[in-house]
């Protein structure tokens, strides 16, 4: 993806607006889905994606195509997401996310569930997301670009401009506070395995 981002960006410097459109392509999937577990609201998600890919156009000349193009974006993303929270001042809020617009990829450890195990499942995904819902954004930008997007922890550095042992913290006490948050709601005991979440 990196080196079609690069190939694109090079293009649209040069005025190649079907190559920009391409890279809006490219990314606008990743970037609104990112944006909506952030915000917990699809038509803002909508909106702050429109507001990415303008201002990745708008300064599209001033990328060093030397770089990762993926931390760039998900920057741009990530400082419209949290400042568009900071004025909202409401709790962060997912909805219950399904299909490829919102599944989270959490992995539960189960052998082949029967129907009681579906349903115990889906509870427990809901009550995933109302944990990380009750994460700092800080905490919970940085689980998403690890967890769901699946960025490296170079790449998650980059787009939160922090160093690399940094995220690194900010990852275990996001997940110390996660885990705690589903403590409270019954789903481990502190002191026990318990049910394990796939977030290694």
């Amino acid at each position: 993806m990196e080196f079609t981002a690069r190939a694109l960006i090079k293009r649209a410097k040069q005025g190649d607006t079907h190559a920009f459109a391409e890279l809006v392509e490219t990314y606008k999937d990743k970037i609104y889905s990112f944006l909506y577990r952030m915000t917990g609201n699809r038509e803002d998600a909508y909106d702050l994606a429109q507001e990415v890919f303008l201002r990745v156009y708008n300064n599209l000349h001033a990328f060093d195509e030397t770089m990762r193009f993926s931390p760039w974006i998900y920057r741009i993303a990530q400082n419209l997401a949290v400042d568009h929270l900071r004025k909202r001042r409401n709790l962060l809020y997912l909805d219950e996310p399904t299909g490829d617009d919102g599944v989270m990829s959490w992995q539960v450890e189960s052998s082949e569930p029967g129907p009681e195990a579906v349903v115990e499942f889906e509870d427990f995904r809901g009550s995933v997301a109302e944990a990380l819902n009750q994460l700092s954004p800080m905490y919970k930008a940085v689980m998403l670009l690890r967890f769901v997007q699946e960025l490296p922890y170079e790449d998650i550095a980059r787009t939160l401009d922090l160093p690399l042992t940094t995220v690194k913290t900010r990852l275990y006490r996001a997940r110390e506070a996660l885990r705690k948050n589903l403590i409270k709601q019954g789903y481990f005991e502190a002191s026990q395995g318990g049910t394990k979440i796939g977030l290694s």
